[in-house]
C-alpha cells in the first residue's frame, strides 16, 4: 500500500478486495484496457497495466474501488448513491460511503470500531482509523473488514459470505 497506512493489509483480505473488483469488471464485461479508457475519460489517469497490477495485489484504496465501479457502470447500493455528489473528490466520496454505512450504528465510534476489528485480528489504532476515514484514504480491504464486523448490507453485493467468513476465521486464528 502507500505510506501512512494505518495497518498492514493481510493477504486474505487483499485477495477478497481483488476478487470483488475483478468480479465487478467481469459482470460488466469491462477489460482493463477499456476500464483505463473510461477512467481517463473521467479524469483519472491510470493505464491498463497499472490497473491490472492494483487489482491483482488487492491493496488499493476504497476510493479506487469506487472509481472502478463507477467507470464500469456497476450498480451501487442506495446508501452509496446518496453519498456521492459529483463535485466531491473520490476520497470525500469514500468517506461519505463509509460514514453512510456506519450511520446504521450511530453509537459506534472509532475506538469501538477499532475494538471490533481486533476481533478479526486486525489491529488499527482508533486515532489512525478515524483519520483515514475522515480523509478517505482507507483501503478497500479495510472497508470490507469494517463491513464484516458491522454487517454492512452492501458487502454482499461484492463478496460471498462464505469467503468473508473463511478469511475472518483464518485471520483470527493467526
Amino acid at each position: 500500500m502507500q505510506d501512512g497506512e494505518a495497518h498492514s493489509i493481510d493477504s486474505g483480505w487483499a485477495h477478497l478486495a481483488s476478487r470483488a473488483l475483478r468480479a465487478a469488471l467481469i459482470q460488466k464485461g469491462v477489460s482493463y484496457e477499456e476500464l483505463a479508457h473510461r477512467l481517463v475519460a473521467s479524469g483519472v489517469q491510470e493505464s491498463a497495466r497499472s490497473i491490472e497490477g492494483k487489482v491483482h495485489r488487492g491493496t488499493f484504496k476504497f476510493a479506487f474501488f469506487l472509481q472502478v465501479l463507477s467507470a464500469a457502470g456497476s450498480a451501487l447500493p442506495g446508501t452509496w448513491l446518496l453519498s456521492q455528489p459529483i463535485e466531491e473528490s473520490w476520497e470525500a466520496r469514500a468517506t461519505r460511503v463509509l460514514k453512510a454505512d456506519l450511520s446504521a450504528q450511530p453509537w459506534l465510534d472509532a475506538t469501538m470500531l477499532s475494538r471490533r476489528l481486533e476481533e478479526l485480528g486486525v489491529r488499527v489504532e482508533a486515532g489512525l482509523l478515524e483519520s483515514q476515514i475522515e480523509d478517505g484514504t482507507f483501503s478497500a480491504a479495510l472497508f470490507f473488514q469494517c463491513a464484516t464486523v458491522c454487517r454492512f448490507d452492501a458487502l454482499w453485493l461484492y463478496l460471498d459470505i462464505a469467503s468473508v467468513n473463511e478469511v475472518a476465521v483464518k485471520r483470527k486464528l493467526h
